[in-house]
């Protein structure tokens, strides 16, 4: 039998992002939709057919026989709607960043161990082809041991979003995103950059800034120095400030480096250089379906294995841990020490 499920949220990401994956899916079947648009009955009619559609979250839980919910609503709304999942007895996928609020992050981690149901954030850019090739690379030792890591996201202009009279777009309202460029990009760097580095960091630098785009509310650049044991450290940028799109990745290793140019690995070690294409670049769309399946299959094997249940969740709140710490360090003006989420 297909594992049922619910989208509550359906904008531009659940629509042309998770939708495509999970009709790829024969292993889940969503059977609901939730959103306060009335308008997007129509797209979600037309892309899931035969799925029923509300207007209200309450009304799905207590109608809907359904085993998970994607959640998939701006970022204030994650919590309310994962803890009224949990504690009905439903799993959770949820896009990223799972959390505003270290209050909201312990709340979910007890309700989790109570209703023995899993929460995985969709960290899906670990699934992007060049990203799973460079950590296929870093695990096999290609470049030796990991020294600098420097991450870097340009963008010409902020995100969008599904916009409506209430609040525009919201990725623009501190309230509703949490933050600019550093909520948008940051949280799947920071997830990347600790696989690679095989550890947490132990302090970090942030700087947030407007650099071009004065009138909104949030950052529209990011400068993050992350230091980790044994004298690794990365450098993180990210802006909506920039002249062109673009994604660039170096890492630094004792034997060697490697570096993502969008479309392209270059591997300097000490056989001499190489070079792998690939047919699309890290900076090209933004819905990544393709991507969404592996996420599918993540959430899944969480789901039937209650050995490897919350191994995304503590993945999850050493993001949220970095972000968090990240925007101190900018409120102080200089590093700050990095301490667990549930002391800090």
């Amino acid at each position: 039998m297909p594992i049922k499920g619910a989208i509550i949220g359906f904008g531009h990401i659940a629509a042309n992002g998770h939708v495509p994956a999970y009709r790829a899916n024969p292993n889940i079947t969503i059977q609901a939709v939730c959103d306060n648009q009335e308008e997007r009955r129509s797209i979600n009619n037309k892309l899931l057919p035969g799925s029923r559609f509300y207007s209200s979250a309450q009304e799905l839980f207590e109608r809907e026989d359904i085993d998970f919910v994607d959640v998939s609503t701006p970022p204030a709304a994650h919590a309310p709607f994962i803890l009224k999942a949990l504690a009905s007895g439903r799993h959770v996928l949820c896009e990223k960043p799972l959390v505003l609020s270290a209050k909201d992050l312990t709340a979910i981690s007890k309700t989790m161990k109570n209703s023995a149901k899993t929460v995985v954030t969709v960290h899906n850019w670990r699934y992007s082809p060049i990203l799973q090739k460079v950590s296929s690379l870093i695990k096999g030792g290609q470049i030796g041991q990991i020294i600098q890591i420097t991450y870097e996201v340009i963008r010409t202009q902020p995100s969008v979003a599904v916009q409506d009279d209430a609040c525009g777009n919201w990725r623009l309202d501190p309230d509703i995103a949490g933050g600019g460029i550093l909520v948008d990009h940051g949280w799947h760097a920071f997830y990347l950059v600790n696989e690679w580095a095989c550890s947490m960091p132990e302090s970090v630098e942030c700087t947030l800034e407007k650099r071009k785009f004065k009138d909104i509310k949030v950052e529209d650049t990011a400068d993050v120095r992350l230091c980790y044991p044994k004298r690794l450290e990365a450098r993180l940028f990210f802006t909506w400030a920039g002249e062109e799109r673009s994604n660039r990745i170096e890492i630094e290793g004792s034997r060697g480096s490697i570096k993502v140019l969008d479309d392209r690995i270059l591997i300097e070690e000490e056989g001499g250089p190489s070079e792998i294409t690939f047919s699309q670049g890290l900076s090209a769309g933004s819905h990544h379906p393709d991507w969404y399946g592996a996420v599918i299959e993540e959430f899944l094997e969480e789901m039937n294995n209650p050995r490897i249940s919350g191994r995304n969740f503590q993945e999850a709140a050493s993001c949220f841990n970095i972000l968090d710490h990240c925007r101190k360090s900018n409120k102080a003006g200089g590093t700050v020490k990095i301490e667990d989420w549930n002391r800090a």
